[in-house]
Order: structure tokens, then sequence, then C-alpha cells
């Protein structure tokens, strides 16, 4: 038996991939470090890929799963009051996510979910996704703001988000948030780094915001996560004033130099 996999453009790949294929990348996902210690995340993934192969699209509404995985009681549970299959399959999706942002970055098959939809697209990985993902993994950092000032550090706070934001536009599903390879308050900086790498990121975007009464300055660097050294680097000055306008300038002015910078125009 097999399925029919989705290309990005949103068309169906004429060719099909085998259901043992799609099993045995299913087991991997299971198995690594993203969702092995998540196993209501696993029986969940499970369910829905297992749907996906016999193609018992009707199986997957929010209440089937809520009885099937999440072991509600079909003569009390209702979707309206309890949200669990939502939240989860939300979850789920940053999950996978993240699992091919990192490990599954040369994964040959691909699993995910749609907004929308709680069935699962499986589609095969071109040797341009798979070569992408792998050369130009980024993580960020976010930026650290210089001026203490209240007002500072929340334009600071901002820029980060609009910044992540638009990354993730324009590079898609290789944006990864600098929090997840962290372990806490104690986590230091070659320890991070570390992490970084062997989750199988290439770079790590870093930088600082300094600001003054006329200006605002964002020094911006590209780190190879492997050498720990500066790969890129760059300085972005404006005038100051706190708007979200100029978030989302500077934002696009910096995402814009990192296209550039990873051949991604």
């Amino acid at each position: 038996m097999s399925i029919m996999t989705a290309m990005k453009n949103g068309k169906n790949d004429v060719n099909a991939i085998p259901a043992g294929e799609v099993r045995s990348a299913l087991e991997t996902i299971l198995a690594s470090s993203v969702f092995i210690n998540a196993p209501r995340m696993c029986r969940l993934l499970r369910f829905l890929v297992e749907k996906a192969i016999s193609g018992a699209v009707r199986d997957t509404s929010e209440y089937a799963i809520g009885i099937e995985v999440f072991d509600r009681d079909p003569a009390a549970y209702s979707v309206s009051e309890d949200p669990v299959v939502r939240v989860q399959i939300g979850r789920l999706r940053e999950k996978l996510k993240v699992y091919y942002a990192t490990l599954g970055a040369g994964s040959g098959i691909e699993i995910f979910i749609p907004i929308g939809s709680y069935m699962p697209v499986i589609r095969a990985m071109s040797a341009v996704d798979i070569d992408f993902k792998q050369c130009c993994m980024l993580v960020i950092h976010p930026f650290k703001c210089i001026s203490y000032h209240g007002d500072n550090v929340h334009f600071t706070q901002g820029l980060n988000e609009e910044l992540m934001h638009q990354l993730f536009k324009a590079f898609g599903k290789i944006i990864v948030p600098h929090s997840f390879f962290t372990s806490g308050d104690t986590d230091t900086e070659s320890r991070t780094l570390k992490n970084v790498s062997n989750a199988g990121a290439n770079h790590r975007l870093e930088g600082s915001v300094q600001i003054d009464a006329e200006s605002i300055r964002a020094s911006i660097r590209v780190v190879d996560v492997s050498v720990g050294c500066i790969t890129w680097s760059e300085q972005f000055d404006r005038d100051a004033f706190f708007a979200i306008t100029l978030q989302e300038e500077l934002a696009s002015s910096i995402c814009g130099s990192l296209k550039s910078f990873f051949g991604h125009e």
C-alpha cells in the first residue's frame, strides 16, 4: 500500500511513497530526542500517520482523536468544552518543525500537519530541500539590549519577535528558537554551542542593540557553531523612534542581508 505525497506548492506528487518507508520514517521521528520523552505526542503522531496510510480521513476528526488517542469517554466528551486535541495538535506541529529543522534536516520523507487540518501530509524531500536545510540551518539567539532603559528593552524584544517572524517567512522551517537548545539559567555558552551543533545546526544568529537619544544601532553576526567563529557581521543604523514600523523595517533589512549571505534570494 502507498500514499501520495504533497509538494510545497500544494500539488500532489505523482510518485507514491511505499507505506513501509513512511513507517520507517515515523519510527525514526519517534525515537529522536525531540519525541522520545513525549509519549502522548508519539501516540498522536503514530495514530495520524497510520490513518493517512490507510486513507481513513474520516477517522481523524477532533472527536475521533479525542476518544482514540486521549481516552476520552464517548458519553461525556465534548470538543467544544475539552480542547485537548487542538492543544496537542498545535504542540505536535511545533515538535515536527523542530525535528525537521534539526535532527531530521536530511530526511528523505517529511511529515507535517497543515494548519486547519488534522490529517498529516507526507511528502518526499527533494535533494534541493535537503541540501539547503543542511547548509543553512540557522538558530536564533535573542539580541541583547545594551541600553537598559525600559523602552529600549521593550523595543529590542519587539525586534526579536519581528525578525523571527520574517526569517520564518523567508527561510521556512529551518529557523529554530534559541530557547529550544538551552537547559535553563545556568546554561553556559559552550554548552549551548555544543547542543546546537549536536542537533545539526550550522549557524547561530546573535547580536546586540544600542540606543541613545538620537540613534539605534543593531550589530548582527552569524557564528559557525562547529568552530565558534564569526562568518558574517553587519551593523544597521537608524534614527531613534520606538515604533512597530521601525521594528518591521529593521527586521526586513536584516532578513534581506541574511538571504544574500546564505544565497537564498
